[in-house]
């Protein structure tokens, strides 16, 4: 079976053991939606605007060059979250309504990042970038709605299981730059005979740095905060 559809299938087992476990608990709030309609609507004008930067060629990098537009496009959005976290009661108010599963669960699309390993068997990316970057994704998309389920349940250990998909996924990501940068061609990592890493600061693929990985960390953020004040 593909990663893709292990993880998609374990992902609907994880909603609906959520959704048994919040319908059985009594006495407690019920957790806030996390897409609502600006949410919705502020996602949609992300990616749109990520689309047309990566149309432009906005986010091109010059050989041996740093990609400071890609670096930007993620950092900005988290580090606008944070400072807005901490500056607007309302978004607190928001995050701290959230249920923590839902926030691990969400992570189960990370298997996207398969793309990579593929591209790199067709030759399309170097392998210093595609196998660590794709394999990393795909394993904690795997992982995180076996988590999720754990931390529904609040069965043993599910606190170490929530916080072991949120530092997988930081460290994932974490490698996924380090090496992106360093296989732009005249970097550190840029071995003679692999495959450009050009394809990643262009349409489609730019939309993965340019916005899901900053969504991705996001949520990572929020489960951070509710796993602090989580009981």
């Amino acid at each position: 079976m593909a990663p893709s559809m292990t993880a998609q299938t374990a992902a609907a087992n994880a909603a609906a053991t959520i959704a048994a476990s919040e319908s059985r608990s009594s006495g407690r709030g019920q957790p806030g939606r996390l897409i609502t309609g600006p949410v919705a609507a502020g996602l949609a004008v992300w990616a749109g605007l990520a689309a047309l930067l990566g149309q432009s060629g906005f986010f091109q990098t010059e050989i041996g060059g740093i990609p400071v537009a890609i670096v930007a496009a993620i950092a900005l959005p988290v580090f606008g979250f944070i400072i807005a976290w901490r500056a607007f009661a309302g978004v607190r108010a928001f995050v701290e309504a959230q249920d923590l599963a839902t926030l691990t669960a969400v992570q189960g699309w990370r298997v996207v990042g398969a793309v990579f390993v593929f591209l790199w068997a067709y030759g399309q990316l170097p392998a210093v970038f595609a196998l660590p970057a794709g394999l990393g994704d795909v394993v904690v998309g795997l992982i995180a709605p076996f988590a999720a389920i754990a931390v529904a349940l609040k069965a043993p250990g599910w606190r170490r299981a929530a916080y072991g998909v949120v530092i997988a996924g930081l460290a994932d990501f974490a490698v996924a730059v380090v090496t992106g940068i360093g296989s732009i061609d005249g970097n550190f990592l840029n071995f003679a005979g692999a495959p450009p890493n050009s394809i990643i600061n262009a349409l489609p693929l730019v939309l993965i740095p340019g916005f899901l990985v900053p969504v991705f960390i996001i949520a990572h953020m929020m489960a951070i905060i509710k796993l602090r004040s989580a009981r």
